[in-house]
């Protein structure tokens, strides 16, 4: 299992997404799952996308996130979603890329790839 970090910086009102996982001719992957957190909670949608397809959509409540309440030694989630399984075989020459989809409040988004060649 190989694993590449990724790390996207939200802005309100628009889908940034970050530089991807991408497949080629002669190196195939196929992206078993993906570790992420989100910064904080703001009802914004995190997104996968396989060139124009989207192929994973989600809350962004749904996932942990190191976000702390009032008091700096309770964080505000420890049970939730870390790791997303989409075993997807990338096509040669497509990019896999994750994103975050923002309201009017921003969430950063950050974790890695897991996957493999074929």
């Amino acid at each position: 299992m190989l694993y590449k970090k990724f790390s996207v910086t939200g802005v309100a009102n628009v889908t940034t997404l970050d530089s991807g996982l991408t497949s080629l001719v002669d190196e195939k992957y196929r992206l078993d799952h993906i570790l992420l957190m989100v910064s904080e909670y703001q009802n914004n949608t995190v997104e996968g996308w396989i060139g124009n397809e989207r192929v994973l959509e989600a809350p962004d409540y749904l996932f942990d996130t190191d976000d702390q309440f009032g008091d700096t030694n309770t964080p505000v989630s420890t049970t939730k979603i870390s790791k997303v399984p989409v075993n997807i075989d990338i096509p040669e020459g497509s990019i896999f890329k994750i994103g975050m989809l923002c309201g009017a409040n921003a969430t950063d988004l950050f974790g890695c790839y897991a996957y493999e060649k074929i």
